[in-house]
């Protein structure tokens, strides 16, 4: 079930892709992005939740809100999240590994560009959201609604003029900001690779 999933969301992202590559074409101050990434371990820093492997997919938007020099842009990013991941240790039933899904949307984040005379243009970028969980997340006593925030560093590197890829490293935070019982929270470290137009 999870492998005809992703391939759907392989698929509905590449047909929308070549609907939406002639506008974002004329439009460069826009990017359509596919993004997914994977994290082998959590570990506890703001979350409690330790060894835990994530995934996650996502489908965004980018658009350029502020020029700050030929070389620095601001970005307004949003993001739909199809698709979350955990495989934990759920520490209500003896640090049981158990598996867990949800979706969310990331409806506010911003991104920090520098552009250079390389082939890659590095970012910094932070974005919030909200996710809802198939089930309380991640103990029995917490929360399906949680929130999230995540801080990514990357780089943009062009593959066409249609077309680029991203690769960078995004520390990711879930948890339900003490509206549940318990608040055991969990930090992700994604590795993630983006697909983007233009």
């Amino acid at each position: 079930m999870r492998k005809t999933s992703l391939l759907f969301l392989f698929i509905a992202f590449f047909w929308a892709s070549e609907t939406i590559s002639v506008q974002a074409q004329q439009n460069r101050n826009i990017q359509y992005t596919f993004w997914g990434g994977y994290s082998f371990t959590s570990i506890k820093f703001l979350g409690k939740t330790q060894n835990s492997e994530s995934q996650i997919l996502a489908i965004g938007f980018k658009r350029q809100i502020k020029e700050y020099s030929e070389q620095k842009t601001l970005w307004f990013t949003a993001d739909l999240i199809p698709y979350l991941h955990y495989y934990y240790p759920k520490r209500d039933e003896g640090d049981r590994f158990v598996e867990r899904s949800g979706f969310g949307i990331s409806p506010i984040g911003f991104m920090m560009k520098q552009h250079t005379d390389y082939f890659f243009d590095p970012y910094i970028q932070t974005t919030g959201g909200l996710i809802y969980m198939e089930q309380n997340f991640p103990t029995d006593r917490a929360r399906k609604l949680n929130f999230t925030f995540d801080i990514t560093v990357g780089a943009d590197i062009p593959i066409s003029n249609f077309t680029g890829i991203s690769l960078g490293y995004k520390f990711h935070h879930i948890s339900n900001a003490e509206t549940g019982d318990e608040n055991p929270g969990l930090d992700s470290n994604f590795l993630f690779i983006t697909f983007h137009i233009p």
